[in-house]
């Protein structure tokens, strides 16, 4: 490097333009011409650099790229923590988002609103330890998806069988093929048809009366197929381990006269 680059790397470090003028006036004309050139050049570097800086703000989607979830999982994550909110159907940040570098934005063309936040969120330990938190959760779910229904039917089989009932797990040994029955109950002369759902307290599924009347085709059907059980007192049952009956079920349950019910058990 020449020594007026490095004079004027030092000295556009410090801004002191003064001193570059200063400087300026004292060089030869092929002095001058390198001074120009290598200024425009730093000059150049330096917006090159701003524009860099610029890319420090990154879209929520470009954030959830680099964790490897999708950005309406990371949008509820900032909901969560309090840093964003949703106003209609756009994203706002909070006080607490900007000052952990949230940037609000406008797209005029698009008429949309939308938060950049500082590539240095990326480092938070808060957001790290949430996303951590939904992936392993997330894991667990596709791991359990039929463990959780399996492990609730054998929960709900061992009840029963302190009750005195004999139990056939007829949905583990059927599969599929189980006619929508997972457990069958008796005790002297009373049958009772058993479909098990460990479902979520905030499911967005509701067993309604449609799902009822399929069920209840089912039973009628199963009991033509297997006439060993006629004369048996039957009924065919829900067994929930949270409240997931739409109000149009209950309602239609109450209209069969007993030949339909549910109850909730909570696994343990």
């Amino acid at each position: 490097m020449s020594k007026i680059k490095k004079i004027l790397n030092i000295l556009f470090e410090k801004e002191e333009k003064e001193e570059l003028n200063s400087i300026s006036k004292n060089l030869n004309k092929a002095e001058k011409k390198e001074f120009n050139t290598t200024s425009k050049e730093i000059n150049t570097e330096k917006l090159i650099e701003g524009e860099f800086a610029e890319a420090q703000y990154l879209t929520v989607t470009e954030i959830a790229k680099y964790f490897k979830i999708e950005a309406s999982a990371l949008n509820n994550i900032f909901s969560n923590l309090e840093w964003a909110y949703k106003k209609d159907k756009w994203w706002i940040a909070t006080d607490k988002g900007i000052e952990l570098g949230a940037k609000q934005e406008y797209n005029t063309r698009a008429k949309v609103k939308y938060i950049k936040w500082d590539k240095k969120i990326r480092d938070n330990f808060e957001l790290i330890k949430m996303i951590n938190e939904l992936k392993k959760n997330k894991s667990i779910k596709k791991y359990t998806a039929k463990e959780k229904g399996d492990k609730y039917e054998a929960f709900i089989a061992e009840h029963y069988k302190k009750l005195g009932y004999f139990v056939w797990e007829h949905g583990k040994d059927k599969g599929r093929l189980d006619q929508g029955i997972d457990l069958i109950v008796k005790k002297d002369k009373e049958i009772i048809f058993i479909q098990c759902k460990n479902w979520d307290k905030n499911t967005r599924f509701k067993i309604d009366h449609v799902r009822i009347k399929a069920s209840r085709a089912e039973a009628r059907q199963f009991m033509l197929d297997n006439p060993l059980f006629k004369g048996y007192k039957n009924k065919f049952r829900y067994t929930l381990s949270n409240d997931c009956m739409h109000s149009s079920a209950i309602k239609y349950i109450e209209e069969t006269n007993g030949l339909f019910d549910y109850e909730i058990i909570k696994m343990d």
